[in-house]
């Protein structure tokens, strides 16, 4: 089940994707990895290993920078121990993380 509901997610990715200004960028890939972007071809998941590359380098992306946002809170939350206080004003998702925390 799970598979399943990640490939429709791969699929709905690619098809929001949109190739605007991109370039050639060579890169080598050990064989492991090589053998794991293949088979995503062979099932349909990608058309191409260009296109899974593509996209598996921009899942990646956008994941380094949820963690970088994450580790950023987490900064947060150890200056509200020392301080007392998050010394910034908080507002949206962050605010309301907060308070549910608190619970």
């Amino acid at each position: 089940m799970f598979g399943a509901v990640l490939v429709g997610k791969i699929f709905m990715c690619i098809h929001l994707c949109i190739l605007v200004g991109s370039r050639v960028v060579p890169v080598r890939l050990g064989e492991d990895e090589l053998k794991k972007i293949d088979e995503l071809v062979k099932y349909g998941v990608f058309r191409s290993r260009s296109e899974a590359i593509r996209e598996l380098v921009r899942l990646g992306v956008k994941l380094a920078y949820v963690s970088e946002v994450l580790e950023a809170v987490e900064r947060l939350f150890e200056l509200e121990k020392v301080e007392g206080r998050i010394p910034v004003e908080l507002g949206g998702a962050t605010r309301q993380l907060l308070e549910e925390r608190e619970r």
